[in-house]
């Protein structure tokens, strides 16, 4: 069962972190900028975060605490909020992930803090975790995760590589159309929550 939890949770896992958000196509930005290795550390960074807010919700759902209801409506509308305007941000301006991704200095850490520290991260864990079947129980909740970890971790490796690697082939134009797309996910995902 629980080998099952963990394929479960890398297939979930893919599907989560495709969409091109905010820290992906600065990820990118990152790997187009200052190389494969950057890039790599970074997806490694994004992994880990992805990592310890999972687990972390993990153990909030599988021991029974969950938010109260007034308090987990205010975090979805201000996460909400929160992805409106970055996806607004990315679309009418996308030259300001380029110059954050110019910024930083050391990729891992803080790619790890960006994805760890973001709000939406551990809601939508929290989201993702209260809804499945096995929610309370812990080793289930920790092999999903896991099983999450690995697929953020192959995903965001690769792609942090192949923009370090293939970067220079891609435009101005065409990194721009990249943000303002993850720009528009961003806006839409932000949009569902407030209108479901």
């Amino acid at each position: 069962m629980t080998f099952g939890i963990l394929f479960l949770g890398f297939g979930l896992g893919l599907l989560f972190v495709i969409p091109p958000g905010p820290i992906a196509v600065t990820l990118v930005e990152v790997g187009v900028n200052q190389g494969r290795s950057a890039g790599a550390r970074s997806g490694m960074g994004i992994a880990a975060g992805d990592t310890v807010s999972g687990g972390l919700a993990g153990v909030t759902v599988a021991s029974g605490g969950m938010l109260p209801t007034a308090v987990f409506d205010g975090v979805q509308i201000t996460s909400a909020i929160v992805l409106i305007g970055l996806g607004a941000i990315m679309i009418g301006r996308p030259g300001t992930v380029e110059s954050m991704a110019a910024a930083i200095t050391r990729p891992a850490r803080t790619f790890f803090f960006l994805t760890a520290l973001t709000p939406t991260v551990f809601g939508a864990w929290l989201a993702i975790l209260a809804a499945m079947p096995f929610a309370h129980h812990l080793p289930s909740s920790a092999a999903f995760v896991v099983g999450s970890g690995g697929a953020s971790a192959m995903y965001h490796v690769a792609l942090g590589s192949a923009a370090g690697e293939f970067g220079h082939r891609l435009s101005g134009v065409a990194l721009v159309r990249i943000t303002q797309l993850g720009g528009a996910a961003f806006a839409g995902l932000g949009l569902t929550m407030v209108l479901g």
